[in-house]
């Protein structure tokens, strides 16, 4: 989608471009594992080539370093040695696999300029930036609490960065919209200043898209086969005056390899909720059913205010 990688070979071809995954490749069908090993391979390609690909943690990541395998494809298991096979390896100060993604980062602050742009897998509370200061303790911290016990209060599956869905679900945690993003705002301000903006997963919405004026980036579209969803990406570059040219890039269709899409800049989430109506798969099965999760998600996300239905 962004041309980091060969879709014929797999390959790194990207330069000196930047990449960030913000998390959760593992429990996502029967070969996490692959497309795991897959992008550390293609990690080391981008970094001889002068460029980067940022592997964030995610929750999944997570819980299995925490010998949680419930979400572990069965077929998975069967294929490494079982359930105990697996969360030895899993383990993050000896096993093999927990070690290598303890490496992994919880967050990270990248692009320049208007572009300068906070990721995260799901996204960090004011109280957690003001606490840390800088994405760099923030890190240290997450990775001491995960090899020390797996457990901690940055590990909290309602309100740590891997967890906290109340940026992209305001309803869930503030009173008003304006609320969770003033606290968008400040914890950028008190985390890294430079940051224009926190762009996150884990929050599975039907488009690429924002909120709080562009503040928020919300990434995560299920675009994993393992959701029945398709590839997609966000892409920033500064433009010539300065400004952030953002857009979200899909495939035409359920093709892999064929002309690609570009939304610029991605909607506003529930404006494009409020302008969404299902118009069927056409006889397609699985854009039916991706239609109806996004008119579905579109009233998880927006408030009904919001949704001129």
């Amino acid at each position: 989608l962004c041309g980091a990688v060969d879709p014929e070979t797999g390959s790194w071809v990207g330069g000196a471009m930047t990449v960030v995954q913000t998390g959760d490749v593992l429990d996502r069908g029967n070969n996490s594992l692959g497309v795991l090993r897959a992008l550390w391979r293609l990690q080391a390609e981008a970094e001889a080539a002068g460029g980067e690909l940022v592997l964030l943690l995610g929750n999944h990541e997570l819980m299995n370093m925490q010998g949680k395998v419930h979400y572990v494809h069965k077929a998975e298991l069967a294929a490494e040695g079982g359930a105990g096979a697996w969360k030895r390896r899993m383990q993050p100060t000896v096993g093999d696999l927990g070690a290598a993604l303890l490496r992994h980062d919880a967050a990270a602050v990248r692009g320049g300029g208007a572009c300068r742009t906070l990721f995260v897998h799901a996204g960090v509370r004011l109280s957690v930036a003001e606490r840390f200061g800088s994405v760099e303790r923030l890190n240290e911290a997450v990775r001491a609490q995960i090899a020390a016990r797996g457990d901690g209060d940055l590990l909290d599956p309602r309100e740590g960065p891997l967890w906290w869905r109340g940026y992209a679900r305001p309803r869930q945690a503030f009173r008003r919209e304006e609320q969770a993003c003033t606290e968008v705002q400040a914890a950028l301000g008190a985390l890294d200043p430079s940051a224009r903006r926190m762009a996150v997963g884990h929050n599975i919405v039907p488009w690429v898209s924002s909120r709080c004026g562009g503040t928020l980036a919300l990434l995560d579209v299920g675009m994993s086969s393992a959701y029945g969803g398709l590839p997609a990406a966000w892409r920033c570059d500064v433009g010539e005056e300065g400004e952030a040219r953002t857009a979200a890039l899909y495939y035409h269709g359920a093709a892999t390899r064929g002309p690609v899409r570009s939304v610029s800049p991605p909607p506003e989430l529930c404006d494009a909720c409020s302008r969404f109506t299902p118009a069927g798969g056409g006889g397609d099965r699985a854009e039916a059913a991706r239609q109806e999760n996004a008119a579905h998600d579109c009233h998880e996300y927006c408030p009904p205010e919001r949704m001129e239905l």
